[in-house]
């Protein structure tokens, strides 16, 4: 038994008043003659007798009367705690996506908020509660009951460690408190991606797992691009399911909220689907693609923005050559040539395809003009003249850490092999082709180039076309001059593929989707003036994102916004630039979870349950306190009621 105010219990020294009043206290005695003096002396003995017992229990009662009225104001209680210890409850509450699954009584995260909000009972608590993204601390129990009835899922996740983390950072160490740690989520096997360390938390820690009724989640994992032809291209959505499975999902497409096509997801007792569609590739392509699966919800829409194909840049520097105007027409390409002499070095970092045509001296100003053109993502072609000078040639290639040529060899060879995997050549021919005409030529320059990959190749495996990676573009070198008189490489048929893909990869490919997560980058190629800035907005928010800005460029950084699913606009002057799409992380749409047991069987501190009601009600009874004052009270009235019956029934 313990005391809330013991210091009362000094009183009980005051009992020893009652005790000196009946001990001390005198009587007069008065005197009464009688005849029969052996009579009055018996009468005599049978009344002190009687006295001496009934002021014995008058002493008796009213020491126990006061003994517990004294008690009773200490206020004795019985419980495992000191009264000034102060009890300390964080709750972790996961309100990841995943917890949208459904279990006995409805959603998880919902049905669990409201067990929380039961058990909000112990005025001797204080209770954190926080979730993957905010922390509801300093709250009265009302206030704490709307935030969890009003709680909303985030795409933001945490594994345990951060969540251990966050417990140590919330709960300094404080004098004469015990902590209660309680994480309530489903466990993902994501949620465990480092091994987990208990010891950053010293008090118990009661992991609760709660986990849906169905854990085969249908879910709408990426989209990408396949053939592109003139007029349209093929769209192909890739649907997951958690277990092999045979169902059929049905799949919609809509262009912002038209419907443009339906199909159905097939599983032939498996994992993986992909569905395709056909969309045309002349407009701009808000798509969203939905299915209908009771699982989860987050994962059943995803978002992808294609913008309309943008003409692309190409410059030719030096000889001016027929087949190139014929393959970079003006429908798809902004095609320029000029000769060395003519050209203005400003245009330079406009373009997106340069072509040096066959001069003979690149002078270092053109160096270093290309080497900032390179960096900034722009690709190069180099067709050397038949009197390169090989110096100011090589000038350029170590800038760009290329390599260097090494000789002019005069000599004939045929343009034989072709690398049919090569990314310029991959979609070109429907199969490998072996019996048509070979060009030649009579001369081409040796190199010794580093990381490179050949195209297309000599009938001495010598490269006539190839490719390296520069800085954030790609260098391409063709090792011959392609003038009529020494190669008649531009009469035959892989001339147009060649230099059609080699421009057609020189435009960025534009990412479909972004993912949401903490930090994102976004490349946007448009000019900027001074003091102008580029707006993100969508029917709820408007923000400035970062920004960096550079020649033609813009870099947009994305830190810790407050992103949901859908389509952003980029705004410049009030005006739409771009639209791009943006989709949760499907990470929590695989339902696979975490053996707790097994985390927790090293853990002494370390307790593993399924049900909310118990751990608070086990928390409750270990911090209760029995109040024992009520019963002190009782017994001293008690007492007082029995020496009133003993003055009034005990007769002397």
């Amino acid at each position: 038994m313990q005391f809330k105010y013991p210091e009362i219990l000094y009183a009980l020294l005051l009992l020893i008043i009652p005790i000196i009043v009946h001990l001390f206290q005198l009587q007069r005695f008065v005197k009464v003659p009688f005849t029969n003096v052996k009579f009055l002396q018996k009468i005599e003995k049978q009344t002190r007798k009687s006295s001496r017992l009934k002021k014995w229990l008058i002493l008796l009662t009213r020491m126990l009367a006061f003994t517990c009225l004294i008690l009773a104001f200490a206020q004795p209680y019985f419980s495992k705690y000191s009264l000034n210890q102060k009890f300390k409850t964080s709750i972790y509450l996961d309100n990841s996506f995943s917890m949208q699954a459904k279990g006995e009584n409805g959603e998880l995260l919902k049905n669990a908020g409201q067990k929380i909000i039961k058990n909000l009972n112990e005025e001797n608590q204080d209770i954190l509660v926080f979730t993957n993204t905010k922390n509801y601390n300093n709250l009265d129990p009302k206030n704490l009951k709307n935030e969890l009835i009003n709680i909303k899922y985030s795409p933001e996740l945490l594994d345990i460690n951060s969540i251990l983390l966050k417990l140590k950072d919330n709960k300094p160490d404080e004098i004469n408190s015990l902590n209660e740690n309680i994480l309530i989520s489903d466990f993902q096997n994501i949620n465990n991606k480092n091994k987990t360390v208990f010891t950053n938390v010293n008090s118990p820690i009661r992991l609760i797992k709660i986990i849906p009724k169905n854990t085969n989640n249908i879910f709408i994992d990426s989209v990408y691009l396949g053939n592109e032809k003139l007029t349209e291209t093929t769209l192909n959505v890739v649907v997951k399911s958690i277990k092999n499975t045979t169902e059929n999902i049905a799949i919609s497409l809509y262009n912002n909220t038209i419907l443009i096509g339906k199909s159905t997801s097939k599983f032939n007792n498996s994992k993986l689907s992909i569905v395709q569609f056909t969309i045309p590739n002349t407009t701009n392509f808000n798509g969203k693609i939905s299915l209908t699966d009771d699982v989860l919800e987050f994962d059943n829409d995803f978002y992808f923005s294609i913008s309309k194909p943008e003409k692309i840049n190409v410059l030719s520097i030096g000889n001016s050559s027929e087949f190139l105007p014929r393959i970079y027409t003006q429908n798809e390409f902004n095609f320029t040539s000029t000769p060395l002499q003519k050209l203005n070095y400003n245009t330079i970092q406009n373009q997106h395809l340069i072509i040096l045509n066959e001069i003979e001296n690149i002078p270092s100003e053109l160096t270093k003009s290309l080497n900032e053109f390179s960096k900034n993502g722009g690709n190069l072609l180099v067709i050397p003249s038949e009197n390169l000078m090989i110096n100011s040639y090589n000038n350029l290639l170590n800038s760009l850490n290329v390599g260097i040529i090494t000789s002019k060899i005069e000599q004939e060879h045929l343009i034989t092999s072709i690398n049919y995997n090569h990314p310029i050549i991959n979609n070109v021919f429907e199969k490998k082709v072996f019996n048509f005409q070979y060009p030649k030529t009579t001369l081409y320059y040796q190199t010794n180039f580093q990381n490179s990959s050949s195209i297309i190749n000599l009938d001495n495996t010598q490269p006539f076309i190839s490719t390296s990676k520069v800085e954030n573009g790609f260098f391409y070198w063709i090792s011959s001059p392609l003038n009529k008189e020494i190669s008649t490489f531009t009469q035959s048929p892989l001339i147009v593929p060649v230099f059609y893909n080699v421009a057609k990869q020189s435009l960025n490919i534009e990412d479909l989707y972004y993912t949401i997560k903490p930090q994102n980058e976004i490349n946007l190629n448009t000019a900027m003036e001074k003091d102008e800035v580029l707006k993100m907005k969508n029917e709820k928010i408007e923000f400035i994102p970062l920004q960096n800005i550079s020649q033609n460029k813009v870099t947009l950084k994305l830190e810790n916004n407050d992103l949901e699913s859908g389509f952003y606009n980029i705004m410049k002057n009030e005006q739409i630039i771009k639209t791009i799409a943006f989709n949760y992380n499907r990470s929590e749409s695989d339902l696979t979870y975490l053996a707790l047991d097994s985390i927790a069987a090293n853990n002494k501190n370390i307790t593993v349950s399924s049900d909310i009601d118990e751990i608070f009600e086990k928390i409750n009874n270990q911090q209760k306190i029995n109040w024992l004052f009520k019963w002190f009270l009782a017994f001293s009235v008690l007492f007082l009621l029995i020496e009133m019956l003993i003055l009034k029934y005990f007769k002397i």
